[in-house]
C-alpha cells in the first residue's frame, strides 16, 4: 500500500495534533479542537491562583496514566514536554524504579538553576536564583507524583498527579 493510498483511508495526518480523551488534551495544530475538550482554556491554565487550573492540568495527566507503557520512562518526556506548555519544568530522572516517585516542578524557570526574574527589590547575590517560581505565588511548591504500577501483562501504568509539596501523600484530599 502506498501512502497516498493510506492517507485516503485515515485521512489527514496533523503534525503536533492532540489527544483524542475525555478529560482533556492540548488539541495544538488539531482542526477539530473547538469541539472537544482542552487543557488550555482562554483563561490561562498557567494561571496557578485560579481555582481549577491545576485540576485541568490534572486531568490531563489522568488521561495519559489509563493507559499501559512499556517504558514509563519515554512517557515521562512526553509529560515534560505537555507540562512545558503551562511553564512547568523539571529534572528529568534516569529510570524511574516502580513505586511513588515526587520530582519538584518549577514555573518558568530550570530546574538546575531556578526562576529567571528577579524582583528589583532582591539583591541576587543574597538570593541567588534558587526560586520556583511557584512558592512566591501560592506558598507552597508543587511536586509532580509519579506512581508506577507493573501489570500482568507486563506493561507498566504510570499515575501521574501534581499536589503540593508539603502534603505527604499523594492522596492529600485537597481539590488542586
Amino acid at each position: 500500500m502506498k501512502f497516498k493510498e493510506l492517507l485516503k483511508i485515515t485521512g489527514p495526518i496533523y503534525e503536533n495534533s492532540g489527544e483524542q480523551t475525555m478529560g482533556g488534551g492540548l488539541f495544538i495544530g488539531d482542526p477539530s479542537a473547538p469541539k472537544l475538550p482542552s487543557t488550555l482554556t482562554d483563561k490561562g491554565t498557567f494561571n496557578l491562583k485560579l481555582p481549577r487550573s491545576l485540576d485541568a492540568i490534572n486531568a490531563l495527566l489522568y488521561q495519559m496514566g489509563q493507559k499501559d507503557y512499556v517504558d514509563p520512562d519515554a512517557i515521562l518526556n512526553v509529560v515534560k514536554q505537555k507540562l512545558n506548555h503551562f511553564g512547568f519544568d523539571f529534572e528529568m530522572k534516569n529510570a524511574l524504579p516502580d513505586g511513588e516517585t515526587r520530582i519538584k516542578l518549577y514555573q518558568y524557570g530550570s530546574p538546575y538553576i531556578g526562576v529567571y526574574g528577579m524582583t528589583p527589590y532582591q539583591n541576587v547575590d543574597e538570593v541567588g536564583f534558587s526560586q520556583d517560581g511557584i512558592t512566591e505565588k501560592l506558598g507552597h511548591g508543587l511536586d509532580l507524583v509519579v506512581n508506577i504500577v507493573k501489570q500482568p501483562n507486563y506493561l507498566r501504568k504510570v499515575k501521574m498527579v501534581i499536589i503540593p509539596d508539603n502534603v505527604e501523600s499523594s492522596d492529600c484530599g485537597c481539590v488542586h
